[in-house]
């Protein structure tokens, strides 16, 4: 079966780069080079690790709706093959219009402001709705957002994640809703009206994404499948149980990614979650990498320079890999 969610690299080197939430500078600074490195020959995929969005800035210094246009333009300029964006926690919500905050920091709102100033909106959640979910490698190394989950409790579960359709579980909802839902009765309610305005940027009666917010709300509330996703990009890893019992967690999710796999996974390579640095080692099997926004501090992050072919049996094996985000004494050829 294809993998519609997983891409399969066998061969030449990867330059992977995680969590820069609608950091401009440091996006631009990363896509320069390797846009460099392409150029000479020594970096082949520029993989982007999902959240890419969300900036933890004012709202006017947030570049999410630039960055995601400009990863657009680099994947029809390169051809297939050559750049991935992941999906991550926090392009999520947008597919499903949910909402997403952390502490008094509300990250839909602001995003939905600035996608329909862009006027591209339409292409845009065409865009987040075709992300993958994973990179599988020949050398056994495994890329996403987020890290392991024991929701993936299986190769069947594993298999359905990896071939998960956004547009089925969409519809199922709008189906609903046309049967249930009169417009008149939505229209009618001004505090459906007003949280759909202030979440989602709904403009009138008339707007066609009218519905769309309960949509959100009906699919996050009633959804087996959305929960399983869900699951899947929110993993809190180590953090939810101790790291014994989480490497128990991470072997299992390889052992069941790997069983649907051309080559099996043996150490997993993610973001999501801050660290102290660029990267840090998570038992044996897993590298946690922070390129920017979640590196402690952020001028430590770092990014992975990974040969896809060549074995990688631990996570160690990845250090000689790690490049620093920022090589200031490179910065005159970049």
């Amino acid at each position: 079966m294809e993998h519609t969610r997983a891409v399969d690299l066998d061969s030449g080197m990867a330059m992977v780069v995680t969590d820069l939430h609608g950091d401009g500078e440091v996006y631009a600074h990363l896509r320069q080079k390797f846009v460099k490195l392409h150029k000479q020959g020594l970096a082949d995929y520029f993989i982007l690790c999902g959240d890419m969005i969300h900036g933890y800035s004012d709202e006017e210094d947030d570049q999410s709706i630039p960055i995601l246009l400009d990863i657009m333009r680099l994947q029809n300029h390169y051809g297939p093959g050559t750049v991935y964006m992941l999906l991550g926690n926090h392009e999520l919500p947008h597919i499903y219009s949910t909402t997403l905050a952390k502490g008094d920091r509300e990250f839909t709102p602001r995003f939905e402001r600035a996608l329909m100033r862009s006027k591209h909106q339409e292409q845009i959640r065409d865009f987040l709705r075709s992300l993958p979910f994973m990179v599988r490698t020949k050398a056994g190394v495994l890329i996403n957002h987020a890290g392991a989950t024991p929701s993936i409790s299986s190769a069947d579960i594993a298999e359905h994640i990896l071939t998960f359709d956004h547009e089925a579980l969409l519809q199922l909802a709008d189906d609903k809703i046309r049967r249930a839902y009169p417009k008149e009765k939505l229209i009618n309610n001004r505090e459906y009206m007003a949280q759909s305005m202030y979440y989602l940027g709904v403009s009138s009666p008339d707007d066609p994404r009218l519905t769309h917010f309960l949509r959100g709300q009906l699919i996050a509330q009633t959804s087996n499948e959305f929960e399983l996703l869900w699951e899947v990009l929110f993993t809190r890893n180590e953090q939810g149980w101790s790291l014994e019992a989480y490497e128990f967690v991470l072997e299992e999710y390889l052992k069941h990614i790997s069983a649907i796999s051309p080559y099996e996974q043996r150490v997993l390579v993610s973001g999501h979650i801050p660290v102290r640095g660029g990267y840090a080692l998570i038992g044996k099997q897993q590298m946690r990498l922070a390129s920017y926004t979640h590196a402690n501090p952020p001028e430590d992050g770092a990014y992975l320079m990974m040969d896809c072919e060549q074995p990688v049996h631990l996570a160690a094996h990845l250090i000689p890999s790690i490049r620093p985000t920022y090589e200031y004494e490179d910065e005159e050829g970049d």
